[in-house]
């Protein structure tokens, strides 16, 4: 299981004020045209991405993001078309657009479905990377169902299995904490590998990742696809709890664990070389970013540089 954890050293990290990094975020992305609305999901995804440890998928990845708007690879204002929908399935095209926004809001929708139907599945095709599975799948398990999320992208690509991002939200009895679960999909092989990545792109018409890999990875056109599942629609949501329970609650116990209660801190734990970076823009565009001070972390942090948004979770 691939962890919440970076590992990093814990001199490595400073913390920052949530609001603050949040402002900086809009303002950087609503320079390069994107509507508000859409870049509080994706702030809200790249900062929920850092608080689970997940920081190659949070804000370290900004500046790649703005440099392919610049260069025209990602359309900061693309439109989500419906291109089929059905009671309990859609397909949808994100026209070249920010991945995060592309599946918050499949999640949404499938979890509609799923509430209707008991079931919501729902692919995206012609989209950008989305960053974090996991805090896209929790979107589900935030509101009492099961999620799963997955892409064709695949970090390492040697064959047409590739090794694709796989994640789990599971609701827990524990109101204030979902259970998120994250693999790698060749852990299992590379035929089930071959079988998530066809998931995404066979069901999108698209060619596996291989076949049409760039070099920057926030380039590949990637292919999304999110569920969600109503335990309501199948039994009882309280009587599958109350069995699970025990072993929810053991699983909570490990690093595997994103907890609600991490949005209460409101300090976001980041990279020092992101922070460096983040400070860089701040100065230039005149935007305040405050550090906090934090149990795990020395008195010695960079000064200050010259609730939830809607479409998110709870902080990851």
């Amino acid at each position: 299981m691939e962890p919440n954890s970076s590992h990093t050293d814990a001199a490595e990290i400073t913390h920052v004020d949530r609001a603050s990094l949040t402002a900086l975020i809009l303002k950087l992305l609503q320079r390069k045209g994107m509507f508000a609305a859409e870049a509080e999901i994706v702030a809200a995804r790249l900062i929920e991405a850092d608080l689970c440890g997940m920081s190659a998928e949070g804000i370290g990845s900004l500046p790649q993001f703005l440099d392919a708007m610049d260069l025209g690879d990602i359309d900061p204002r693309a439109r989500i078309i419906t291109l089929r929908d059905t009671p309990a399935a859609a397909l949808l095209d994100g026209s070249t657009g920010m991945g995060h926004v592309a599946t918050t809001r499949a999640m949404l929708l499938a979890i509609e479905k799923a509430r209707a139907v008991g079931t919501g599945t729902v692919v995206i095709k012609n989209s950008r990377l989305c960053g974090d599975v996991g805090v896209i799948a929790r979107l589900a398990a935030d509101v009492g169902l099961i999620g799963f999320v997955t892409n064709s992208f695949a970090e390492s690509v040697t064959n047409d299995a590739g090794d694709h991002a796989l994640a789990w939200g599971l609701p827990t009895p524990d109101a204030s904490a979902s259970l998120v679960v994250r693999e790698r999909s060749l852990k299992f092989g590379d035929a089930p590998a071959l079988a998530i990545g066809f998931l995404a792109a066979g069901l999108a018409g698209a060619e596996p990742m291989s076949r049409k890999r760039k070099a920057n990875r926030v380039t590949n056109t990637v292919e999304h696809l999110v569920q969600a599942m109503d335990p309501d629609q199948f039994g009882s949501r309280e009587t599958l709890l109350a069995k699970w329970g025990p072993t929810l609650a053991a699983r909570q116990l490990s690093s595997d664990v994103v907890s609600n209660d991490a949005e209460a801190s409101h300090a976001v734990p980041l990279q020092a070389g992101d922070v460096q970076v983040l400070l860089e823009f701040a100065a230039k565009f005149n935007v305040e970013l405050v550090m906090r001070p934090h149990a795990a972390q020395s008195e010695s942090f960079p000064s200050g540089a010259a609730s939830a948004p809607p479409g998110s979770s709870k902080a990851g």
